[in-house]
């Protein structure tokens, strides 16, 4: 029986997707069929959908006849319709959705309000598997019964609320992948290749274990040193001289990943664009990475604060616009660091920074309990308080998300990318993921974390203040635009205007570019050759093994 890693203990998960608070989003990679992939250079596959064409608003998606869900049930285009379905009923109006409809039991039709990219358009239509109609149409159908808004947030509140633990999910046989849980706990989950799917015939490998990234108190490091993984995580030159010989790298890549320290301006301090700067340059950058480095994970120190991630700049910003804007200490900087906080006024008292008003500089920072984002915050708030910024780091295990989703914090670690793809719209959607703006159809002027919904750029690239005549900005409305640009060029103009938002205002500071990759025992095991097999997928490793394309030797 072979063994992989593969997110956090099945007890401490569920598999309702619009409940992001312990969505099993690592997990439930081995057991939910993903249907469309991103990758590095733009370009969008399918291993699943039949075919998928774009027509100018209306892209058409035709589905295989032959797949199952573990339980039996036929995957039809209803599945599709009722996820598809679930999202535009909980906004309506600001979904960029006209309709998705039924053409037969395997085609689904989706329509836009507005003329959008084909890129864009395959890159939405990347549903997997994961809201079966069983189990959700009753959310769908109560929607299409709702006759006025607040029937229908009734349905939103639940379906935001519900979940289907791992038990639920395996006795249901709500699963799509080639390989079908047969019994798991909190140290293991058990599996068996399904000898009728689809890919069966591709491997020889015909049980797994998967085993959570931190097993009784044993990391996945000290597995893989062990030689208790057959596939592991990427091993970084300074990890090597710990690893069996049997394991090596297959495949490095350039993820869509970055990760961020959110800032909430409805704290005092942080409301303050001089005090964000002022953070950004006290702090070391590369030290904070390699806190996170030192875990095993493979990263490097974000180098201009631009909101997208590094390996795609190139090709969503004009030629020279990353060397055009402000360009922030990477490394830490005190000298620059005072000289923000005293453009905003705050003076320095018994080695503590106040406010005008006298009030001491302190934030709460937040983290999720695994080691390497502990690290990392750790890190943050101790150069923090060196430089005479108070803070207390909190580390939250299970509710972290649902901690993050009620704004219970002056500064969280978060991921950023809100979606598996290399495009512009992954990283400027409008939610914790992204860079959290609000809802558009507020009455507040700002959104929950303090981010005005109107604000004021300067006109010229770079400058660190507005002089004149600035440019008048929303930068939610820029985003849902974004996600409708219908051209290269439109692409381009919206993501500058983001990105030059972003570096001048830091809603966030992301400090973090994640790469991923994996290896394996390659005495036992075979394992694609990327210059056969396209491997720049997100998460290569579990891809290749639900795919069929790891086999025994």
């Amino acid at each position: 029986m072979t063994a992989f890693e593969g997110g956090r203990p099945p007890n401490e998960v569920h598999f309702n997707p619009w409940n992001p608070a312990n969505y099993a989003q690592t997990y439930s990679i081995y057991w939910l069929q993903r249907t469309v992939s991103a990758h590095g250079d733009g370009t969008v596959t399918t291993d699943f959908f039949e075919e998928m064409s774009v027509d100018g608003r209306e892209v058409t998606i035709e589905f295989p006849t032959n797949w199952t869900y573990w339980n039996g049930n036929d995957i039809t285009a209803e599945d599709y319709l009722v996820a598809a379905e679930l999202d535009r009923y909980q906004d309506p109006e600001g979904s960029p959705i006209e309709s998705n409809e039924l053409v037969d039991d395997y085609t689904i039709r989706r329509t836009y309000k507005e003329p959008i990219s084909p890129t864009v358009a395959r890159l939405n239509a990347g549903y997997g598997m994961e809201a079966p109609k069983s189990v959700f149409r009753e959310y769908l159908d109560r929607y299409e019964e709702a006759s006025s808004e607040s029937e229908r947030q009734d349905v939103t509140d639940e379906l935001l609320q519900m979940t289907i633990s791992t038990e639920e999910f395996v006795e249901q046989g709500l699963g799509s992948t080639l390989f079908k849980i047969e019994d798991f706990n909190s140290s293991e989950t058990l599996a068996v290749k399904q000898d009728d799917h689809p890919w069966a015939d591709r491997t020889d490998i015909e049980e797994i274990r998967v085993l959570p990234n931190v097993e009784s108190g044993t990391s996945v490091r000290e597995l893989e040193r062990n030689n208790e993984l057959d596939m592991t995580q990427y091993i970084t030159d300074d990890m090597a001289s710990g690893y069996p010989d049997n394991l090596e790298n297959i495949y490095e890549l350039s993820h869509y990943n970055c990760q961020k320290f959110m800032l909430n301006w409805e704290n005092e301090h942080l409301a303050n664009r001089s005090v964000r700067r002022a953070i950004i340059s006290a702090i070391d950058i590369p030290s904070i990475v390699e806190g996170a480095t030192q875990t095993g994970m493979l990263a490097s120190p974000t180098k201009v604060q631009t909101g997208i991630r590094e390996t795609i700049e190139d090709r969503y910003l004009g030629d020279g616009f990353t060397d055009q804007l402000i360009q922030y200490p990477i490394e830490a900087d005190e000298e620059t660091a005072t000289e923000y906080m005293e453009e905003a006024d705050y003076s320095m008292e018994d080695d503590t920074w106040v406010s005008p008003d006298g009030e001491p500089v302190e934030f709460n920072i937040i983290t999720q309990s695994s080691n390497a984002q502990v690290q990392q915050a750790n890190t943050f708030g101790d150069q923090l308080a060196r430089f005479g910024i108070n803070r207390e780091v909190t580390t939250v295990g299970q509710d972290y998300y649902s901690r993050v989703q009620n704004w219970e914090f002056d500064i969280a670690w978060m991921w950023h990318v809100a979606l598996p793809y290399w495009h512009p719209t992954a990283y400027f959607s409008n939610n914790f993921y992204g860079v959290l703006a609000g809802d558009l159809d507020s009455d507040s002027a700002t959104g929950p974390t303090g981010v005005p919904f109107e604000t004021e750029i300067p006109e010229e690239v770079g400058a660190e203040e507005v002089s004149g005549s600035g440019v008048e900005i929303n930068p939610a409305e820029l985003m849902n635009q974004l996600t409708a640009a219908s051209s290269e060029e439109e692409t381009i103009e919206l993501t500058e205007q983001l990105v030059q938002w972003v570096n001048y205002d830091l809603p966030s500071i992301i400090h973090m570019q994640e790469n991923r990759g994996f290896g394996g025992d390659v005495e036992n095991f075979s394992f694609p050759d990327p210059d056969e097999t396209r491997l720049d997928h997100p998460n290569p490793g579990p891809w290749a093994l639900t795919s069929g394309h790891i086999s025994m030797k």
